[in-house]
């Protein structure tokens, strides 16, 4: 197993818990930035948005890009079901097979039930396997999920009945497919399922 403890503790701003095959997992809206009363701000004291992430396309290491690929996914489904309206285009862009499937069926969801979320949900992602070769580019992810700070709402803001929240243990595959680094396959246990790391 390869530990990959670069990528531990990323917090995904993703608005919509994910009930799937009776397991569910939540996420965040983003968090808004304190205001308050200042005064004249000069030139340097603006504040600036943080640099969006490198595309996985263009990171020279594979696991490195496959683990962006991988966020790529999530930070996909949060920015779609901001406001579900089922467009699936956005997906298809960092998604292929089972693992496309999987997203839609959330975003179907937003749009079905009217819900979303807020809270932050956690990643703990350690890369686990890989097969790296002129030909083939797969590599393999394990990601243990928290949604313990996370509620999911109506469209009444109103927390929806029946909803579970934990760390749920998460397999994903990534690959390269012409030239485009995309989750192609991902399994979600039960909630309880991990214990994160909180080093």
């Amino acid at each position: 197993m390869t530990h990959y403890g670069t990528h531990h503790g990323v917090v995904s701003k993703f608005p919509l818990a994910i009930a799937l095959a009776g397991m569910a997992l939540a996420a965040s809206a983003c968090t808004g930035s304190e205001g308050g009363d200042s005064a004249e701000t000069s030139e340097t004291d603006v504040p600036t948005s943080a640099a969006p992430p490198t595309p996985p396309e263009e990171i020279d290491d594979p696991l490195d890009a496959a683990t962006a690929a991988y966020e790529r996914y999530w930070d996909t489904i949060t920015a779609e079901l901001e406001a579900p309206d089922g467009d699936f285009t956005a997906f298809e862009a960092v998604a292929s097979g089972q693992a496309l499937e999987y997203a839609l069926s959330i975003e179907k969801r937003g749009v079905d039930e009217q819900v979303h979320g807020s809270g932050e949900f956690t990643h703990d992602i350690e890369v686990t396997d890989s097969l790296i070769t002129s030909e083939t580019m797969q590599v393999v992810v394990a990601d243990c999920s928290d949604s313990s700070d996370t509620q999911v709402l109506d469209a009444a803001d109103e927390p929806v009945a029946g909803e579970e929240y934990g760390p749920s243990q998460i397999e994903a595959r990534i690959e390269q497919i012409d030239g485009r680094w995309l989750v192609t396959l991902i399994t979600v246990q039960e909630i309880g399922s991990c214990v994160p790391d909180d080093s």
